[in-house]
């Protein structure tokens, strides 16, 4: 371009001064000239072409040229509206035409895709189609191997496909027959795996022949074996006891025997049966092993009683254990051994005659009920778990120091002790849900 203001330099014939400027004015021209054209000249010296540009320059005539490249015109077309170039270089684009475009004020569609519902089930090719193409549906593997199966044990989803698929056992088809042969049967052949033949062997009685006196219905098949000869037949049968109430005896003919328990019963051995009733006195000196027992008198065992109810009107006196399904009473109940059991119910009194001397530092009796003490100085004892339910009394007898009794899993938490410390503390114990309560309390502290 060009540079206004240039300054023009006078210079006049040699060894002249006429028409000449001296050098301070010349100097002075020149200075000005380069100024002028230093503050006219561009800062820049390189041009890079961006997107949609292009440049291209000649170092002959020294011209760059800067080209758009990218659009450089819009024409409006169908339904299409395009507005002027404003003051910072843009250019509005409208559409003017209606339709259910894909923002719902109109438009043309320019992109159809189809997504399957699940990867697994459905593959999708050719999406998505932005001009013109095909949309490909189809569906996924299972990952079943294609083939032939044999009795198959097949697994089918929700949506009908085959996910697994094996070959089952084969069935239906016989291949082996065998005959397992009872007693005097031999068999011979067995089993058949192709063919052949299998051989059945009595070996037990294969004929019978009539001795002496002996009848035989037939030869084969249910033969009955008989006696001719009269004589030696039974006429009468009858049972004789000293200690049971027979009636109905002798039978010469035909009818029936009855036996009967007398009212009271006293046996000196063992009594093993089912149910025994009696309305009289019952006493065993040895083991009673009965079902359930049943009597208005008295039960009076030395031995032990196993079975299931017992009940009596009278008293129930055991020496041995009792381990028997639920007691009922009217009397009174007395047991020197265990009783083990349901329900026990009596009208009157329990007598439990299990007891123990507690001895110092010792573990109380869990096989007894009551543990009473006299103690000479301060003395210690222990009391380990117990089974649920069971009852455990304690009793000072003599106070000759503090006893202290350690229980084991205590209900009442801390130290789990109990101090008796006059004549006369006593307490009862029950163990329930695994830990020991105290269900009653005299003067005993609990700590």
């Amino acid at each position: 371009m060009s540079i206004s203001g240039q300054q023009t330099i006078l210079i006049g014939l040699p060894n002249e001064s006429a028409g000449s400027d001296s050098l301070y004015t010349a100097f002075t021209k020149i200075n000005t000239n380069f100024n002028t054209l230093f503050s006219c000249a561009s800062p820049y010296n390189t041009f890079v072409a961006n997107t949609g540009i292009q440049i291209t320059s000649n170092a002959n005539t020294g011209v760059v040229n800067i080209r758009n490249s990218g659009v450089c015109n819009i024409i409006a077309g169908t339904n299409i509206t395009v507005s002027a170039l404003d003051e910072n270089g843009n250019i509005t684009i409208n559409s003017t035409a209606g339709g259910n475009g894909g923002n719902g004020s109109g438009g043309t569609v320019t992109s159809v895709a189809l997504l399957p519902a699940s990867n697994a089930r459905l593959t999708v090719t050719g999406s998505p189609i932005t001009s013109s193409g095909n949309l490909i549906i189809d569906l996924a593997t299972s990952g079943v191997t294609q083939g032939t199966y044999t009795n198959p044990n097949v697994t089918v989803d929700s949506y009908g496909r085959v996910t697994t698929i094996s070959n089952g056992a084969s069935q239906g088809t016989v291949t082996s027959i065998g005959i397992t042969p009872g007693s005097g049967i031999q068999v011979t052949g067995s089993p058949i795996t192709a063919n052949g033949s299998i051989t059945v062997t009595n070996t037990g009685v294969t004929r019978l022949t009539a001795g002496s006196g002996i009848l035989l219905s037939g030869s084969n098949g249910n033969v009955t074996i008989s006696s001719p000869i009269t004589g030696g037949t039974v006429t009468s049968v009858g049972i004789i006891s000293s200690t049971l109430n027979v009636t109905g005896g002798p039978i010469a003919t035909a009818g029936l025997i009855t036996i009967n328990l007398p009212s009271d019963i006293n046996l000196s051995g063992n009594i093993i049966g089912g149910n025994l009733s009696t309305g009289g006195v019952l006493t065993v000196t040895g083991n009673a092993n009965i079902g359930n027992i049943g009597t208005a008198g008295i039960i009076t065992a030395t031995g032990n009683i196993t079975g299931g109810n017992l009940s009596t009107g009278g008293v129930l006196t055991v020496t041995g254990n009792a381990n028997i399904g639920n007691i009922g009473t009217a009397g009174i109940i007395t047991a020197t051994g265990n009783i083990t059991g349901g329900n026990l119910i009596t009208s009157k009194q329990l007598l439990l005659n299990g007891a123990e001397d507690l001895a110092p530092s010792a573990a109380a009796n869990l096989l007894v009920t009551a543990s009473y003490f006299s103690t000479s100085a301060a003395e210690t004892a222990t009391l380990a778990d117990g089974t649920s339910g069971q009852i455990k009394t304690f009793m000072m007898l003599a106070d000759g120091g503090d006893m202290v009794i350690t229980v084991a899993n205590a209900a009442w938490g801390g130290s789990g002790t109990m101090t008796f410390g006059d004549v006369g503390d006593a307490c009862t114990l029950q163990y329930v849900a695994n830990k020991w309560f105290c269900i009653g309390n005299n003067g005993v502290a609990f700590a």
